[in-house]
């Protein structure tokens, strides 16, 4: 015997649907639950629209709407298929940092997003990347994942370290003066070439010198 659900599934064979005005969706629908995805609202099958009108969600989707206020749509899609998503630069190397993170559902306008350039995100992976609130800045992409990243060192410039070590060495006159210490050899030397790096002189060598040891006399 063919229940009246039987029938509703035959019609409406996905479970879950949007109804749209063609750019955005105006309504959600648990067809056969007879409700929206506000389980306290029911609706009536009798009056839906020909399931060619509307868009089959999947049971996330349905869930991730909630709360939602602008998703968009279109040529009978929803454009962004996950409601979350974190923006990085997909020309970089990989791993590569996040760059921004959207509530793509949400938003009050949708930019111009490259959607090469969007990972789109489940809802436990928009949680680990902060959820609502401030989002943390040591998540990247790679392979389509999001994962735990870590920047790479800035590479500081050789004549930069040079000055930064003429400061170890100013402290090693200091000393030297205090103690009626003098500078061994390797030290002078050392101290020239550093200086000859700092000023721009030496501009061949790729990184300093060790220290030498002893320093003093």
């Amino acid at each position: 015997m063919t229940t009246a659900l039987d029938a509703i599934k035959a019609a409406y064979p996905d479970r879950y649907y949007a109804a749209t005005d063609g750019s955005v969706v105006t309504g959600v629908l648990d067809v056969w639950g007879g409700t929206t995805n506000n389980p306290q609202e029911q609706i009536n099958v009798l009056a839906l629209p020909a399931v060619s009108e509307l868009i089959a969600l999947t049971a996330d989707q349905f869930a991730e709407t909630v709360g939602a206020t602008n998703i968009p749509v279109s040529d009978g899609a929803l454009i962004y298929a996950k409601r979350y998503a974190a923006e990085y630069d997909h020309t970089a190397a990989q791993p590569t940092p996040v760059i921004g993170r959207y509530d793509l559902w949400t938003l009050g306008s949708h930019k111009n997003f490259s959607l090469a350039n969007l990972l789109l995100l489940s809802a436990a992976d928009w949680q680990a990347l902060g959820g609502d609130y401030a989002g943390k800045e040591n998540k990247g992409v790679q392979d389509g994942k999001l994962i735990d990243y870590t920047p790479p060192p800035v590479p500081v410039p050789l004549p930069d370290q040079a000055k930064s070590e003429q400061a170890w060495i100013q402290y090693q006159v200091n000393l030297a003066t205090a103690m009626k210490e003098v500078f061994t050899d390797p030290m002078k030397t050392y101290v020239k070439a550093i200086a000859a790096i700092a000023d721009g002189t030496d501009t061949t060598s790729t990184a300093l010198p060790a220290r030498p040891d002893p320093i003093m006399a």
